[in-house]
């Protein structure tokens, strides 16, 4: 064997260094433009753009045809600038620590041509001419990934927004996902999940000849004193105009798709047969469950008419479709067939050969493209067949990880801080009552505003101890997608708080459960806890009105949930307390006062008894029924259920239901800022109802008993039912407006097609 035999390093090297003199003398013969351009060649793009049946064809064309531009107000830098930046050189990521990786990295691009790296002598005189660094970022369980810095230099800030940013739909990708899966007819089976990535992203569309020198880049040279110039051929990473001009290509793909799924006589290419059909399928032999799991919760106004769903969203570069059944093949040939009228097909006799195919093919063997009822999309694992989502596990670990860090510690950096905050909001999605639980972490900021460095009270490690049980259930509580989505109520009521007491009432949607009974229910404050009311006579009190409406809110959530088995149902709940109403709403308050702890004790409610809560607001002149309640304390039980009855017949005629022992400590310790145990959720343990006092002797409608595991009807809100019917005479018209809007099925969240199209400024045509 050859001593004298070359490091991967050195071939690395040797191999940039001959590419770099190349493209130096081609530079010298053909001149700017005509270098650019040499190098741009073969398109990305499909070369009929223009006739694709989508308002934003022309568009696409001309952006493929000449490029995209990267237009400064920022005046052209001076020699002097140029020098200094590139004296500076690249970050120290790419400097040092990746070294040989960037520049492995970058001989692939340069090969491909997606990149060009000239001596900085060379382009020195161009007009336009702009340096950044670039940077370098590590992945999980991926290879680093190559990112330019265009915001060290305000190259970001500088670039006129002229990018068509109404293109970019992927900030409710996953909701329409979620609703696509919530509200499928379940006549059809669980709906299926699959994936398609696309190679190289951003490097499919190419850049104007002017916008290569505005975003060239600064990358570590050959040898230690010498840096050289990066000059991208295509939308680089970290260029803040990158994600809009990319996703005008990826998010027609993505209406073409839905566009042929819709009306397939219109599009008869969507059906024409694509080999990647079946590469995508071959890969895994996954389990096909064909019907639900018994415990599954669907939302109650599912259309058991509508036909199987089968739609195709994006997001950046991420294909997504979901199917029923019926329809999996239909999808699956019409997407990759969208995608193939956008960009330019493989095995074009012009390709480069280190060019990656457009479906990335590593994905597929990894199974991302093979249809599943269970999958990760866009960080979260759905599962279908259940009905649930949860965290995937090395997201969940990385929750413990933060958890057990920041319970350690007392001070903490302002930016790690945030850090966690932002992370915890992410994660709350998956966890459910965690959104009640920010209060007091928020708090942090704002009681030290100005501070780089926060100090952390025992009561914020009290509260990160709550978030540290909640992590220690997620495998055990997934949250159910039914619960995510907008819905239809399962119980309306309205609550009021007076100096004096709480009072509130609640209305089932559907009568024929045997639970199903109108519940009223009022508590009396306690002598001492009326004394901490502020007013005119008492300015020194703890508790103001709001703390008492909120109370309200929750203690009738509590009271409604003892009373009835529930099963992640919806309740909506009115109130005329319009920061009562917010602060539940939100969650997250901001404080360390009374409500940070009333919202603590709605988390543990909305664990245990598994329910979701809306608060609505409602002008005070209409809550009634909740103001008699709450301000009856003069009446005995047994004359306050009568007059009631006189007041607000009904039939069945109304429950009076008193709040537990429980239910009062558990508000008492609220109220008076204390913590009470964080208890673990029961899952499989129903709560008997408490026995109340009950009103006149009336019977039950015969109805067929609906069961509270498995709503497969569409259950509530019709315009014969009795929360329409029978809640006109007492609830509150603001909440009667919001219940009526479910008389119809949902229909779930929709693309925006083409609209998108017709907002984008005339101004980013290339040409001007």
């Amino acid at each position: 064997m050859d001593a004298k035999a070359s490091s991967p390093q050195s071939t690395t090297t040797n191999e940039l260094g001959k590419l770099i003199t190349q493209h130096t003398k081609t530079l010298r013969q053909l001149g700017w433009r005509g270098f650019i351009r040499s190098l741009q060649l073969p398109l990305d793009t499909h070369p009929h753009l223009r006739s694709i049946p989508h308002p934003a064809n022309i568009y696409l064309h001309n952006l493929a045809t000449h490029g995209v531009p990267a237009p400064s107000q920022s005046p052209p830098w001076s020699r002097q600038m140029l020098q200094q930046t590139l004296r500076r050189g690249a970050h120290m990521s790419a400097q040092c620590l990746y070294k040989e990786f960037l520049h492995d990295e970058f001989l692939d691009m340069v090969r491909k041509g997606y990149w060009s790296i000239l001596p900085f002598d060379a382009v020195c005189h161009l007009p336009h001419l702009k340096l950044s660094p670039a940077g370098v970022v590590p992945q999980r369980e991926r290879r680093p990934r190559p990112i330019m810095d265009y915001s060290f230099t305000a190259v970001n800030s500088n670039s006129l927004p002229i990018s068509p940013t109404a293109a970019m739909q992927l900030g409710q990708a996953f909701t329409r996902f979620l609703h696509q899966i919530a509200y499928a007819n379940p006549a059809f089976g669980p709906p299926r999940m699959l994936k398609l990535d696309l190679a190289d992203g951003y490097y499919r569309v190419r850049l104007t000849p002017t916008a290569a020198l505005e975003l060239a880049v600064v990358l570590p040279g050959l040898t230690p004193q010498q840096n050289l110039v990066g000059i991208p051929l295509c939308l680089p990473m970290g260029w803040t105009h990158s994600p809009p001009y990319f996703c005008a290509f990826t998010e027609t793909a993505a209406d073409l798709a839905n566009s042929a799924l819709r009306n397939p006589t219109m599009h008869p290419w969507a059906g024409a047969y694509n080999p990647l059909e079946v590469t995508s399928q071959e890969t895994f032999s996954l389990p096909s469950e064909l019907d639900f799991h018994p415990d599954i919760v669907h939302p109650p106004t599912v259309d058991h008419k509508s036909p199987p769903i089968g739609a195709a969203d994006i997001y950046i570069d991420d294909f997504l479709a979901i199917a029923q059944t019926p329809t999996q093949t239909q999808v699956l040939r019409t997407l990759l067939n969208a995608i193939g009228r956008v960009f330019r097909q493989d095995g074009h006799p012009d390709d480069r050969p280190d060019r990656k195919q457009t479906i990335s093919t590593s994905k597929l063997l990894k199974g991302d493209g093979c249809w599943s009822t269970k999958k990760v999309i866009l960080g979260w694992e759905l599962d279908t067949y259940r009905g649930t989502l949860r965290l995937p596990d090395h997201k969940a670990a990385r929750l413990r990880e933060l958890l057990q860090t920041f319970g350690t510690l007392r001070r903490t950096s302002k930016r790690k801080w945030l850090q966690l905050l932002g992370e915890l909001r992410y994660m709350s999605t998956a966890i459910k009552g965690a959104s009640y639980l920010f209060s007091i972490l928020q708090s942090t900021l704002t009681q030290q505003p100005g501070s780089k460095r926060l100090r952390l009270s025992p009561l914020v490690h009290r509260s990160l101890q709550d978030w540290q049980a909640l992590a220690q259930q997620l495998t055990e509580c997934p949250v159910p997608i039914a619960s995510l989505v907008p819905r239809a109520p399962h119980y309306v009521g309205a609550v009021d708080a007076s100096g004096t007491g709480i009072g509130g009432f609640w209305l089932p949607s559907n009568f024929g459960s045997p639970h199903a009974r109108p519940i009223v229910f009022r508590h009396a404050f306690d002598e001492d806890t009326r004394s901490q009311l502020v007013s005119a006579k008492n300015r020194q009190g703890q508790l103001t009105n709001s703390d008492f409406e909120l109370a309200a809110l929750v203690l009738g959530s509590s009271i409604m949930a003892r009373h009835t088995p529930l099963n992640h149902d919806a309740l909506w709940c009115a109130s005329d307390n319009t920061p009562a109403v917010a602060w539940c709403a939100k969650g997250s308050p901001t404080s360390t006062n009374i409500n940070a702890y009333l919202l603590r004790w709605l988390a543990q409610l909305s664990r245990e008894y598994r329910f979701n809560l809306t608060p609505i607001s409602v002008p005070g002149h209409s809550n009634t029924l909740a103001d008699f309640a709450s301000r009856s304390f003069h009446l005995s039980d047994k004359d306050f259920l009568q007059e009631f009855n006189d007041r607000h017949p009904i039939n069945p005629s109304w429950l009076h239901v008193h709040p537990t022992k429980e239910d009062v400590l558990a508000l008492n310790c609220a109220l008076s800022k204390r913590m009470s145990p964080w208890e673990s959720t029961q899952n499989d343990k129903l709560q008997t109802p408490p026995s109340g006092t009950h009103g006149r002797t009336s019977a039950f409608p015969s109805m067929p008993t609906q069961h509270s595991t498995k709503q497969m009807t569409r259950l509530p809100c019709s315009s014969s039912s009795h929360i329409v019917t029978v809640g006109a005479k007492y609830l509150p018209a603001a909440l009667l407006s919001r219940v009526r809007q479910w008389e119809m099925p949902f229909a779930p969240l929709g693309r925006r097609f083409p609209t998108w199209a017709t907002r984008t400024p005339a101004y980013c045509l290339p040409v001007n």
